[in-house]
């Protein structure tokens, strides 16, 4: 039997990491995560770093201002 996990992150749900044996399979439920969908993480802490790394690479894009 599977078991399913919401992976949220910055209030969002990412997806659900689904318990495979030995393994979780991650599935996007929002665009900004599709990069993750149907890749395999060996543990719930992998899927959960991936998810909050990818966020925080989204969330930083446009914001950089720079002076000349």
């Amino acid at each position: 039997m599977h078991t399913a996990y919401a992976i949220d992150v910055h209030h969002q749900t990412a997806g659900v990491a689904v318990g495979e044996p030995g393994d979780f399979k991650f599935f996007s439920s929002a665009p900004d995560f599709d990069s993750l969908d149907g890749r395999i993480f060996r543990s719930l802490d992998q899927v959960n770093r991936a998810a909050r790394e990818l966020a925080g690479v989204r969330r930083t894009r446009g914001f950089v201002h720079r002076r000349r």
